[in-house]
């Protein structure tokens, strides 16, 4: 059995031995296991991140691009650069939550230990990049356009532990608000992908358009290594999470509820919920 789904055995395991506990049956409190799933995305900050990586890889393509071109041609050098950046994000998230509300059924607020996994994809959609060149000893000019696609995919799974109150616990549908840290398995660090490809075309005058292309892909773990042999440190060993949810939750029985919920957890998430209260 792999290290994740050991921890997820290992830990519903030790709710159940909980939630049948006769210590925690004579507090009069009560064990609530829930189910969710939903999506995830940061695509309501898509314009700042696409500002902010248009500045960021702009040098990262344009040095890659002058790289490939002056081994055929040495003597070209940068005249002007320009790139536009579209970015996009999102994929699913899925958990199973495990409840505690001290006060029993009428009660407000509940302490919660949840097991998230999120998928997280963030693409850099064709970035049009458009180099002018000169070469030194001829000063003739030359251009190259380009496009780029990019992608970052991780999909931490993660521990949190959270708190929750109920507005108007009474009520048959309820608002709620829940507010939660934790942290994933540093796995997620090492087995992130990130891929890019690009081609283009460089026109010199009087010759035939050259056509260029490259790709790559690496992990998580191929970048550390990467970062140690330069003598610098990889900036995460694990993903930090904050989570703050808006939600309703609605009764179905005295002891089955359905929610949804959204709100932010490292992006936003919009999810539905099965839980059942014992």
């Amino acid at each position: 059995m792999n290290k994740p789904r050991f921890c997820l055995v290992m830990f519903f395991a030790a709710l159940v031995a909980g939630g049948r506990c006769p210590l925690a049956s004579a507090a009069g409190g009560h064990f609530e296991f829930s189910f969710h799933y939903g999506s995830w995305s940061v695509n309501i900050l898509k314009s700042t991140i696409e500002g902010m990586l248009s500045d960021s890889v702009q040098s990262e393509f344009r040095d890659k691009f002058l790289a490939d071109i002056q081994k055929d041609y040495p003597n070209f050098q940068e005249k002007s650069y320009s790139q536009k950046v579209g970015f996009d994000s999102g994929d699913s998230n899925f958990g199973f939550e495990a409840r505690w509300y001290p006060a029993g059924e009428t009660g407000s607020f509940s302490l919660g230990l949840a097991v998230e996994q999120t998928a997280m994809r963030f693409t850099l959609q064709e970035i049009s990049a458009n180099l002018e060149l000169q070469d030194t000893k001829t000063l003739e000019t030359a251009s190259f356009n380009g496009l780029v696609n990019g992608e970052l995919k991780m999909k931490p799974l993660a521990f949190l532990l959270n708190f929750r109150w109920d507005i108007f616990p009474s009520w048959r549908i309820r608002p709620f608000i829940t507010f939660g840290l934790g942290a994933s398995l540093a796995s997620a660090i090492d087995n992130l992908t990130l891929t890019y490809s690009y081609a283009g075309d460089l026109t010199v005058p009087g010759q035939a358009a050259e056509h260029y292309q490259d790709s790559a892909a690496k992990t998580g773990q191929d970048l550390k290594d990467e970062m140690e042999t330069n003598g610098d440190a990889f900036p995460l060993s694990f993903v930090p999470f904050l989570q703050l949810n808006f939600g309703l939750k609605g009764a179905i029985t005295k002891n089955i509820y359905l929610m949804v919920d959204t709100g932010v957890l490292d992006g936003i998430i919009l999810r539905g919920a099965v839980a059942v209260r014992f």
